[in-house]
């Protein structure tokens, strides 16, 4: 069971599994057309309920 744990390629497959997921974190977030979506969500905050 230890062996499970203390292996080295555990450490570089998570350490690749997050810099996957945060390359395609920054690619959803700077996809092309989100600019207008993500302007209109930040001014939700300011407009004035009825």
């Amino acid at each position: 069971m230890k062996e499970l744990f203390a292996s080295s390629a555990a450490g570089m497959t998570g350490l690749l599994f997050f810099f996957v997921f945060f390359v395609g974190v920054v690619l959803w977030v700077f996809r092309p057309g989100s600019k207008k979506k993500y302007s209109q969500d930040a001014r939700i905050p300011l407009e004035e309920k009825e």
